[in-house]
């Protein structure tokens, strides 16, 4: 089973482009949503900080309102572009008994070293997978050490099976190959040349951004 973490919050009145008032208190404004009404809450910033570090968007986390707790996931951080400050976060609630589906990522483990004409790719980093919430992998990792000559690759496929986990991607998806490093720079060099062909385009104007 996933570790669990556990954190507690206050439920929250103040919505909109009043809850600077929270920031300003060290409290972070967050919402619980999912199986019935969304609940607007506040949390203290520090102990915030420390649950999605740890927990991440894999490992459940309790949040006690009002001596109530519900079973969430983070869904969202949203964070300050410059100082990376918490502004809100998203817990979605979950039933423990109910399987659901979400984002893992890929982890190569034992990586080889290459000639040097030679590159691993990784284009594949994550994966979906279907299980109870209590079953989610915190990462998956796979053995990339034969990943050693031209064309060599790891797909879906290859991924370990993980009791009560079900990876929901093609079988055949490509997370990982050898390629020529001399061919990838050809085609990278070809693509920006094609990239400068197109005329430039400036998006003006600021997206308001709606706080709950």
């Amino acid at each position: 089973m996933a570790e669990t973490y556990t954190l507690s919050a206050e439920p929250r009145t103040i919505i909109g482009k009043q809850v600077k008032q929270l920031r300003r208190a060290d409290q972070v404004p967050a919402i619980i949503y999912g199986l019935g009404e969304a609940l607007p809450i506040s949390c203290q910033r520090r102990a915030l900080e420390i649950v999605l570090q740890k927990a991440g968007g894999t490992h459940l986390v309790r949040v006690t309102v009002n001596g109530q707790t519900y079973d969430t996931l983070v869904r969202e951080v949203q964070r300050d572009v410059i100082r990376r400050d918490i502004l809100h976060v998203d817990f979605l609630r979950v039933d423990l008994s109910k399987k659901l589906r979400t984002e893992v990522a890929i982890v190569l483990t034992r990586v080889p070293k290459l000639a040097a004409d030679l590159m691993l790719t990784h284009p594949v980093v994550s994966v979906e997978v279907e299980c109870l919430p209590t079953n989610i992998p915190d990462h998956i990792e796979v053995d990339a050490s034969r990943l050693t000559t031209l064309g060599a690759k790891l797909t879906i496929a290859d991924l370990p099976a993980l009791e009560g986990v079900q990876y929901l991607a093609d079988p055949h998806e490509v997370i990982a190959r050898v390629e020529s490093l001399t061919g990838a720079v050809a085609e990278e060099t070809a693509e920006e040349g094609a990239v400068m062909a197109e005329p430039e385009v400036i998006e003006r104007g600021k997206k308001q951004e709606e706080e709950f």
